[in-house]
């Protein structure tokens, strides 16, 4: 049977037309463009540096425009094409209509109409319109509800690159093998992160690439500044690890295989790419810890939970006993790390939560001056003097809350657009994986889109009390995951008519 099926291949090859073979051709090459760059996202700075601006923006967004074409042109001859499952079609929808609001804005009003919608925007351009008048400049008869547009505009590009990323994965990124290469190409990334974050910890130098990182000291951060933010890129990184073991520990056996049986076969027939999965999960926690992020633990741990009760079955003595063996699990690498590398900092001062509180609170303050439009995308450094209480010393950049800061720079209007969005897409997928039509869609893609759900309920849970969505590396990860978890679910596989 092997050699007849290897024997049809270069047939079936030789069958396959010119213009599919082409498109294959051209999507494996978008993918390839696609894998590196998301390894690269994370190696300068977490992506945070001006350099990186270029190739963070025009890449997703190149890609995105290839992979539709490439689509439109494999379904060109289709009566019934491919159709976006649900969840894909509320995020795109959503995020389009948040891009739309953006460009609103950046769109200049008339001063009458802006007092109108922003008073706060008004007195701002009202006050900078007078010091331009005083400078003997020609003061501008139409300003818009940002506060700065120059922010806005690169927010609004970086919404758009997000969108690409997501769509780009979820054109692209349809088969098992190509989740799985996805899965494989973020699981050695995020190996390299903590590898390399190890050795200069090891060394006692803490530097990223020569440069030493005299802001955050005796703390591992792998090639992000910060260590809450390298803590959180592991932890959405390492649901995919355990979909590969998941995968291939489902391979081993059938419905009625015991689990001794099941280990031999993975000993026998998987044990290299099993090992490569525990390496990088368990790379991915000692990370983790030797970042010693409170908030990255916090989050892997709340978000595995709520997805294992969310799977079917027991739910109660799989959460006792998932919670258990997470428990052992990061006892024993702190233990084998040392407590003083890694959880001591959770037992010590209360100056982080405290920070937090000023900046959250300077976010609240602003989404109440700017109640209804917000301050503009991405100007929550430019107002957050406005409301900022304490430690004047220090310019919070971002709130330590994504929630927060989304509502003080878009407004309840983008605030609603956005939450809503995001609520309706976790449901729809939630349903698609656990609900009733489950069952059509094959066993390998359930786990993977509930691993991308573990990654999605991970940064969602953090984002109560960190700013990572503004760190570029860790939003255009998790967009590729979910979007390789919505993709179509044909795979090209519709009959003709």
């Amino acid at each position: 049977m092997k050699t007849n099926e290897f024997s049809t291949r270069p047939l079936q090859s030789r069958l396959m037309p010119n213009s599919q073979r082409w498109t294959v051709t051209g999507e494996r090459a978008c993918l390839a463009v696609l894998f590196a760059w998301l390894v690269f996202l994370p190696l300068p700075f977490g992506s945070v540096i001006e350099e990186a601006r270029v190739p963070l923006i025009a890449v997703p967004m190149a890609l995105s425009v290839i992979a539709a074409l490439l689509r439109l042109h494999a379904t060109r001859d289709r009566t019934h094409t491919a159709q976006p499952t649900r969840p894909w079609a509320i995020w795109s929808v959503g995020t389009l209509i948040l891009i739309a609001y953006v460009i609103v804005q950046l769109v200049p009003l008339p001063r009458s109409a802006l007092r109108v919608l922003s008073p706060e925007a008004h007195a701002i351009w009202n006050g900078a319109s007078q010091l331009a008048v005083m400078a003997g400049a020609t003061p501008r008869e139409a300003w818009p509800l940002t506060v700065d547009p120059h922010a806005t505009t690169y927010e609004l590009f970086r919404l758009a690159a997000l969108f690409a990323t997501f769509t780009t994965a979820a054109l692209l990124i349809r088969t098992h093998t190509r989740r799985q290469v996805l899965a494989f190409t973020l699981c050695c990334a995020a190996m390299f992160e903590a590898f390399y974050g190890i050795r200069e910890a090891a060394l006692n130098r803490y530097a990223i690439w020569g440069w030493v990182n005299r802001l955050i000291f005796d703390r591992v951060t792998g090639t992000f500044v910060n260590p809450n933010h390298f803590g959180h890129y592991l932890a959405i990184v390492l649901p995919m690890a355990l979909f590969i073991a998941a995968v291939f520990w489902y391979r081993a056996g059938g419905p009625q295989s015991t689990p001794a049986q099941r280990l031999a076969q993975v000993i026998e027939h998987s044990l290299l790419t099993i090992g490569f999965a525990l390496m990088a999960a368990i790379a991915c926690a000692a990370g983790i810890l030797l970042s010693q992020s409170r908030g990255a633990l916090l989050a892997l741990g709340a978000g595995l939970l709520t997805v294992v009760a969310m799977l079917p079955g027991r739910r109660v003595a799989r959460i006792a006993s998932g919670t258990a063996a997470g428990l052992v699990a990061i006892t024993a690498l702190a233990l084998f790390l040392g407590p003083e590398r890694t959880v001591t900092r959770f037992l010590g001062s209360t100056d982080a939560v405290a920070s937090r509180q000023v900046s959250i609170s300077a976010a609240i303050g602003i989404w109440q001056r700017f109640s209804i439009f917000g301050s503009g995308a991405g100007t929550f450094e430019r107002v957050v003097s406005m409301e900022q209480g304490q430690n004047f010393d220090v310019i919070y950049h971002h709130a330590h809350n994504d929630f927060a800061e989304l509502a003080a720079t878009t407004g309840m209007l983008g605030f609603v657009i956005a939450m809503v969005t995001l609520a309706g897409g976790y449901v729809a997928l939630v349903r698609l994986t656990f609900g009733a039509s489950s069952g059509e869609i094959t066993w390998s893609r359930r786990a993977f889109q509930t691993a991308a759900l573990a990654s999605l309920t991970i940064a969602m849970i953090h984002a109560l009390f960190d700013f990572n969505f503004y760190i570029p590396a860790n939003p255009a990860t998790l967009a590729a995951i979910v979007g390789a978890s919505v993709a179509s679910l044909d795979h090209d596989r519709r009959i003709r008519r």
